[in-house]
């Protein structure tokens, strides 16, 4: 049995949900030790309460800011200045926790404090997420909008962590590799089990699910106002008060059967969640948040699966809505044809990085203080 800490970007859920995937293909073979902030380690303190298999603990994190409803990454920089300056003690705190459970191997999910504290502790280290798709990619066939701001995102991505012992990337659609990133290893989308439990009671029950992480303006809610079918919206948002349109907020399990039996997901273009709805086979309409140069290359990829659409917001009117329903039949028929889950390739990745013989830890040295 081999102990693994594992520490997981807070921002959004999408992260979380990667990880949580990952853990449940490896338990109880191997023990985790997770590092968590803010949305990620709610889900997780959630998920893994009094687990015998998994430990939660917060650390501090960073976070996207917004300005008028766009993602803005001057304030998302300014706003990281406390971290940054307490990054030291952070690391610290963490170089303890190695230092207690003696980890047999350290992952990242796109998360900086601890490849950090396992180069100080000399703990292999493995980077396993989304965002390096953006540093190891070759972008010259993408639109020449999103391909310029390539250029400053992969050395933003490259400040984050490097000198990780092994490197792949989870996507639920790959462009070819970047000359000197051929030898990452590229995966699908990670499926939790709670998605995969779904899959053979997938059904179009008639309904729409809409997932909205932030605010989205109100001529969006006004168009599917119009379409004469059930709307379930899930998310941070706050959609105002009309007849066809049903709000959740955060509640997991619902929005999992939501989805499981939705005629299509409506969504901010989420990678994972985007993986996941095309796992079931539902149709994705993808509206890249402002600003967000990521979810703008998620949205054109997911133009191009053929399994779904992708616009902005202020391009969505129940005319394009009504044109997206008739589309379903067509859009089912593609996302059948292909296999998104990426699972079996990242537990051969992990356990391949894994030491031949691991040492036995005793439940009581996976106990720590919080690192927050």
């Amino acid at each position: 049995m081999g102990t693994i800490v594992y520490s997981v970007n807070g921002e959004g859920r999408g992260h979380a949900t990667r990880v949580q995937a990952i853990i449940e293909e490896l338990i109880p073979e191997h023990r985790f030790v997770l590092l968590a902030s803010q949305d990620a380690y709610e889900h997780f303190r959630t998920e893994y309460q009094d687990h015998p298999f998994v430990k939660v603990s917060p650390i501090p994190g960073l976070q996207f800011k917004y300005h008028r409803g766009k993602l803005c990454y001057l304030r998302s920089v300014l706003a990281a200045a406390p971290f940054v300056w307490n990054l030291s003690s952070a690391v610290r705190a963490v170089e303890r926790v190695l230092l207690r459970v003696q980890p047999d191997l350290a992952i990242t999910d796109f998360e900086p404090l601890l490849p950090r504290a396992a180069k100080k502790c000399q703990v292999p280290w493995l980077s396993l997420d989304h965002q390096h798709f953006l540093s190891v990619s070759d972008f010259r066939g993408l639109p020449a909008h999103l391909r310029w701001q390539s250029r400053f995102l992969r050395c933003s991505i490259g400040m984050f962590y490097r000198g990780q012992k092994g490197e792949a990337v989870s996507s639920f659609a790959h462009l070819p590799a970047r000359k000197g990133c051929e030898s990452v290893e590229r995966i699908g989308v990670l499926i939790r089990r709670k998605i995969r439990s779904v899959k053979t009671q997938a059904s179009n029950a008639g309904h729409l699910l809409v997932y909205v992480r932030g605010d989205a303006p109100n001529h969006f809610w006004n168009s599917l106002s119009k379409i004469q079918k059930p709307i379930y919206v899930f998310g941070k948002c706050l959609p105002p008060v009309l007849p066809n349109v049903e709000f959740f907020g955060i509640q997991n399990d619902k929005f999992i059967r939501h989805l499981a039996t939705c005629d299509a997901l409506i969504t901010t273009a989420g990678n994972q969640l985007v993986g996941e709805a095309f796992y079931l086979g539902k149709p994705v309409l993808a509206i890249p948040e402002r600003g967000n140069f990521e979810q703008g290359v998620n949205g054109w990829l997911v133009s191009q699966s053929q399994g779904g659409w992708s616009m902005p917001f202020d391009q969505i009117t129940p005319h394009v809505l009504s044109q997206f329903l008739l589309s379903l039949p067509l859009l089912r028929t593609r996302i059948g044809r292909m296999e998104w889950s990426g699972n079996e390739q990242a537990k051969a990745f992990i356990e391949m990085h894994l030491p031949k013989t691991k040492q036995e830890v005793d439940s009581q040295d996976l106990t720590f203080q919080n690192v927050a």
